[in-house]
């Protein structure tokens, strides 16, 4: 199995990252007094670039940073005991990254770049100490976490009980819907990762993944013209995840 390589960090010298950032209305806590806003940007340390395919971290390295996906996007990957990986997720600019590792101390996932990308990071001390002083940050921090495990346990149970053709669909439009809470497009998007990694994030063989998208789009559902997928027919898509639930 080819080694992923690990990130060559490349600190850029610019204006503060949130200054130049429309993604930062996301990853930082608005529900934040004005003044106690600006203690929370001020922790947000540097911008680094990510060369696709490189590692930002790796499961079981210390946590002393988080990260919010500045440009890009990201993968999250866990490994068995006999090496076979598997894909639990993917970060969209102004998600945060390593939010995971706060009970345990280390990383629980290989975090790897699907493109060239960029990450805001967040020294876990200051956020802490920081978090400490501002109860509203704290609470923040306690949602952000909250929501990262209950979306985990969603997407077990799209692997333990949906059919092939939901876990694509619901796929999609979780996707669309979370570029459209950027302010991007939600009907017309690149896929950043390939239809192998979709396929290990869903459960789904490579072949089945092709099949299916190949079936939306004759079904008049999605265009789709290698990466670019453009939804065409969104309440289609929701009525397969209905249909199935009769």
């Amino acid at each position: 199995m080819k080694a992923i390589p690990a990130a060559t960090i490349h600190r850029m010298d610019r204006p503060h990252p949130c200054d130049v950032c429309f993604q930062s209305r996301f990853c930082l806590p608005i529900a934040l007094p004005p003044d106690e806003l600006d203690r929370m940007r001020d922790i947000m340390q540097s911008t680094m670039r990510i060369t696709k395919g490189e590692r930002l971290f790796e499961t079981g390295q210390p946590m002393d940073k988080v990260f919010s996906v500045h440009a890009g996007s990201f993968k999250s990957v866990v490994s068995s005991p006999d090496g076979r990986q598997q894909i639990v997720g993917f970060h969209v600019p102004g998600e945060m990254m390593g939010l995971e590792g706060f009970s345990t101390r280390v990383y629980m996932t290989d975090v790897v770049a699907l493109e060239d990308s960029e990450a805001c990071e967040i020294d876990v001390r200051v956020l802490e100490g920081t978090a400490r002083e501002l109860p509203t940050l704290q609470h923040q921090i306690h949602c952000l976490i909250g929501n990262r495990l209950a979306r985990a346990q969603q997407d077990q149970f799209v692997l333990g009980s949906m059919q092939a053709d939901e876990r694509l669909a619901r796929f999609l439009l979780d996707l669309s819907e979370r570029y459209k809470a950027r302010g991007l497009s939600p009907d017309e998007f690149v896929l950043r990762m390939s239809r192998e990694e979709i396929g290990s994030y869903l459960g789904l063989k490579l072949e089945t993944v092709s099949r299916l998208m190949s079936r939306f789009h004759q079904a008049g559902l999605v265009h789709v013209a290698q990466r670019q997928v453009r939804i065409t027919n969104r309440d289609g898509l929701s009525e397969l995840l209905v249909a199935n639930e009769r």
